[in-house]
């Protein structure tokens, strides 16, 4: 990876690193780019590289295409190792620490997402739109709370899985688990190491469903899952403003199931989205939970946490409560319902 750092012009510092990775996971908002470079004033072959907390940083690949954009927000320099360490993340970071407070009726996500944007001074980028108009309060939460809360909220309505990512300097909200095109992880020409794991431990297959003095009224069962695995539940007390049957099946989990696999570097590995695997211990479909990208001696790495299933990174959301109903004085003192007649027999 080639980096340049920018205060008032752009310097490659490509040339200094000792050691640089860069990374991402879906359950971190901002990716991070981390890297080491020489730095020793002492010695007047090394350039002096001008660097502080808040400076640009751009990271490209070979072809020069920019990947990363961010700023410096940890910064180490040792005089002794003639080094600087640098921690530098993408503009989600910003959106993933500034709050507000704010109430949404009848809003798109998308228009919820770019008015964030706006607020807390991000570019909006390619915004995926979902026609589903949500309503909640966002009570001192983050930007990134706010929009993933409206896209969590769409996700009840159609289903479909969203991710915040940064494109350069600009917000992309895509649909999670957009396959990787024209590539695939092959065991036998680009992979050098795989595990795959899966444990049952904590699987609930049956739900039981009781009423609120604890009397069993029905079962919900996960019936494939039942048929394979041992049977083992969880218990539900109906709450009759909610749907049963969808707050019981809430309650399944399934086998858990990861992969970790390294391979051949390539810049399109992220998070957020899903790659074909052909391997002997394992091939399909599977979505990207985490990637490591490491740049050491001219040799570019990519080391993946795989998912089996495309899971959300959910944000839920505060609803408004319904109104209790107001009650009314009448002339003779007495209280009555505003909802119910006031008709006296005569």
């Amino acid at each position: 990876m080639k980096i340049a750092i920018v205060n008032k012009s752009a310097v490659d510092i490509s040339q200094l690193l000792t050691a640089c990775t860069w990374s991402g996971d879906k359950t971190q908002a901002a990716r991070k780019l981390e890297f080491e470079f020489v730095q020793d004033d002492r010695d007047s072959r090394i350039p002096v590289v001008d660097i502080d907390n808040g400076y640009v940083v751009f990271g490209a690949d070979d072809d020069g295409n920019i990947v990363f954009t961010g700023n410096v927000y940890n910064l180490k320099k040792d005089r002794a190792k003639s080094s600087v360490h640098v921690i530098a993340y993408d503009q989600l970071f910003v959106l993933n620490k500034s709050k507000t407070t704010k109430k949404f009726t009848d809003a798109l996500p998308e228009d919820i997402a770019k008015e964030m944007c706006g607020e807390m001074g991000i570019a909006a980028g390619n915004i995926v739109a979902t026609g589903e108009k949500v309503s909640f309060i966002a009570n001192n939460k983050t930007g990134r709370q706010i929009i993933m809360g409206a896209y969590t909220e769409a996700h009840k309505k159609n289903e479909k899985q969203y991710q915040c990512i940064m494109n350069g300097d600009r917000l992309d909200v895509i649909e999670k688990g957009t396959l990787i095109e024209d590539y695939v992880l092959d065991s036998v020409s680009n992979m050098t190491d795989s595990i795959y794991s899966e444990s049952i431990e904590n699987i609930v297959n049956r739900v039981v469903v009781t009423d609120d003095t604890g009397n069993t009224v029905t079962y919900v069962d996960d019936e494939e899952s039942i048929g394979k695995y041992p049977r083992i539940q969880a218990v539900y007390k109906e709450d009759k403003e909610k749907d049963t049957q969808t707050e019981a099946k809430d309650l399944f989990k399934e086998p858990e199931r990861e992969g970790n696999v390294t391979v051949f570097g390539n810049y399109k590995l992220i998070s957020g989205y899903s790659v074909v695997v052909k391997d002997t211990l394992f091939t399909g479909q599977f979505w990207i939970k985490a990637d490591v990208h490491t740049f050491k001696d001219g040799i570019h790495e990519t080391k993946l946490t795989l998912e089996f299933e495309n899971i959300m990174n959910e944000e839920e959301v505060e609803h408004e409560k319904p109104q209790a109903k107001t009650s009314k004085t009448n002339k003779s003192g007495r209280t009555r319902k505003s909802d119910e007649s006031n008709t006296e027999k005569k």
